[in-house]
């Protein structure tokens, strides 16, 4: 491992680990925005479980955020984790990137990127948050798993990934100093399927699917669809199949 000091950010580079998200979670000396950076993992996090495919090759990455520099409701660090990453993206001339509700980046309907939230808890208060960020930058030589290979995609980047990584962690801290209209707003600008029929599983609801038409989101970026019975409905906990 070894510690480098890019555009003020702190980056602890890996080879390769189990989970940067683990390490960043139990990290005893630490400050807000510190970004342990990863070339691979071994066992890589995703929602509800899942595992995450961390090849090497790409970008994974943790940052440490301090919950008492957060103006914004703690709920809101994933889409801003996501409007963060997408904007590091977009300044290195990569394009056409949408949000996939709510911790997805997609480029030509595939997912190039997740994220992943976590939280460490003592004596019944929240004492840090994790923000776990795991990028495609470039296809792989033998390709994606059978599982995931119709869906996954890469953004193709060849250049520095610490600097990328470092880039990452400054918009975050800039998103988390934005008002929750203004992160509504831009998440919803960026979002993918607007207007589109999709199915949706809600977690909430026994992950009963849902069919509707993607509305936007709320102001704590729930999920707003229209169902074929002409009502509205909102969705905290969910997946866009």
């Amino acid at each position: 491992m070894t510690e480098k000091i890019i555009n003020n950010i702190k980056i602890f580079h890996h080879d390769c680990v189990d989970s940067t998200n683990k390490i960043a979670l139990n990290m005893e000396e630490y400050k807000h925005l510190d970004t342990v950076v990863s070339d691979c993992q071994t066992a890589g996090r995703g929602r509800i479980g899942r595992e995450f495919f961390s090849y090497n090759g790409g970008l994974y990455m943790s940052v440490i955020l301090d919950p008492s520099k957060i103006n914004i409701p703690l709920h809101l660090c994933t889409p801003s984790a996501a409007l963060a990453v997408k904007k590091a993206l977009a300044s290195r001339g990569i394009e056409n990137i949408f949000v996939k509700w709510v911790n997805d980046l997609y480029i030509n309907g595939k997912k190039i990127c997740g994220i992943l939230s976590e939280s460490r808890t003592v004596d019944s208060k929240i004492e840090r948050i994790v923000i776990g960020v795991g990028i495609n930058l470039k296809t792989r030589r033998d390709g994606f798993p059978n599982d995931i290979a119709n869906k996954a995609g890469y953004a193709d980047y060849n250049g520095d990934k610490l600097t990328l990584a470092s880039d990452i962690t400054k918009n975050i801290c800039e998103y988390l100093s934005k008002t929750q209209d203004e992160i509504i707003s831009e998440y919803t600008d960026n979002m993918a399927w607007i207007g589109e029929k999709v199915t949706v599983t809600d977690y909430a609801d026994s992950n009963k699917q849902i069919e509707g038409v993607i509305l936007g989101v709320n102001s704590d970026c729930y999920l707003k669809i229209r169902t074929e019975d002409g009502c509205e409905r909102l969705l905290f906990s969910g997946e866009i199949l």
